[in-house]
């Protein structure tokens, strides 16, 4: 009897843990299995490719500049530096056509997720590099950083 009991329940949760990853491979929205694993770091040079706190002060009001949080949608809208719009890096191949339909190429690009603890801001600006975007930097600090010297928030989705 516990035997029976025992290859049952292994029945069932097996046909629902297929059922889940069917369901989960035709769903539009489904959840990525594993994070895209980068081919190469962004660059040999990475100072080249990050900005400072003080720099970013001057820069995310100025027309032109774009600032890219790669932290979630539900990170985003707890808060988020003003003026920034939402890219989550695990979301890049479904969402980057419509956050970027308006951005040229030539256009300066800072990105930014938590903290320094966070990679989805360097990984974000790499594919966007892989994309044709030349002049990208990472706000290492991120989020955090921004937060804890009480510089300007925004709430919402933006």
């Amino acid at each position: 009897m516990l035997k029976r009991s025992i290859i049952e329940f292994i029945g069932i949760f097996l046909f629902a843990t297929i059922l889940a990853f069917v369901t989960n491979f035709f769903r539009s929205d489904g959840l990525p299995l594993l994070r895209p694993k980068l081919l190469s770091p962004l660059s040999e040079n990475k100072d080249s490719n990050t900005i400072s706190l003080q720099t970013l002060k001057g820069r995310y009001e100025q027309p032109g500049v774009v600032i890219l949080d790669a932290r979630s949608p539900e990170e985003f809208a707890e808060g988020h530096i003003p003026g920034a719009k939402n890219l989550p890096y695990y979301e890049f191949s479904e969402k980057a056509s419509v956050v970027l339909k308006d951005i040229p190429c030539d256009r300066e690009i800072i990105t930014y997720c938590e903290g320094l603890e966070c990679s989805n801001a360097e990984d974000l600006a790499f594919l966007l590099k892989e994309n044709g975007y030349a002049l990208v930097k990472v706000f290492e600090g991120g989020w955090e950083e921004w937060r804890e010297n009480g510089m300007p928030i925004k709430r919402g989705e933006g």
